[in-house]
C-alpha cells in the first residue's frame, strides 16, 4: 500500500512538469533582507525556464547568478510552484565570491495584465572561504513584467 502512494505521489508531482508559466519571457525585481537584484527570465519548454540574476548585496558587494528552473501549475494555471539550481559569480568587500544557489517559490501571473508576482527561497553556498555573501536564509518577493 505504502509503494501504491508513493507512486500516485510521485505521478502527480511529475505530472505538474507539463504545464509551464504563462508567458515566455520577464523582467523584474527581486528584494529581499539581505540584498535587491534584477532578474529576466525566458522560458525554454513546457515546464523548463532559464533565470538570470544581477545582485547588489545591502553590505557591500554584487553578484550574477543563473539559475535552470522547472514549473510544475498549482491551485491554478495562475500559480506556478518553481524549483531549481545554479551558479553565481560575484565580488564583496574586495573578496572574490563563487558557489552554487537553489531555488524554490510560488509565482502568482495576473492573468488580465503583464505582471507577474513571486516569494521564494534561494540558499546558496560560496566555495571561497570567508565570503558570507549570501547564505542559507535568502527569502526574498519579486515582481516581473512579463511577455
Amino acid at each position: 500500500m505504502k509503494k501504491i502512494i508513493a507512486l500516485v505521489a510521485c505521478a502527480v508531482l511529475f505530472a505538474g512538469t507539463a504545464f509551464s508559466q504563462n508567458y515566455k519571457n520577464a523582467v523584474g525585481i527581486r528584494i529581499g533582507g539581505y540584498n535587491a537584484g534584477l532578474t529576466y527570465k525566458h522560458a525554454l519548454n513546457q515546464g523548463n525556464a532559464i533565470e538570470a540574476m544581477l545582485w547588489y548585496n545591502w553590505n557591500s558587494g554584487f553578484s550574477v547568478s543563473g539559475l535552470y528552473e522547472w514549473s510544475t501549475q498549482v491551485i491554478n494555471p495562475d500559480f506556478n510552484l518553481y524549483y531549481g539550481a545554479g551558479l553565481h559569480i560575484g565580488m564583496y568587500t574586495n573578496a572574490f565570491a563563487l558557489g552554487i544557489d537553489g531555488i524554490v517559490g510560488l509565482e502568482y501571473k495576473i492573468p488580465s495584465a503583464p505582471i507577474a508576482f513571486s516569494i521564494d527561497y534561494k540558499p546558496s553556498i560560496n566555495f571561497v572561504p570567508g565570503i558570507d555573501a549570501y547564505g542559507f536564509f535568502d527569502f526574498a518577493l519579486g515582481i516581473k513584467y512579463t511577455f
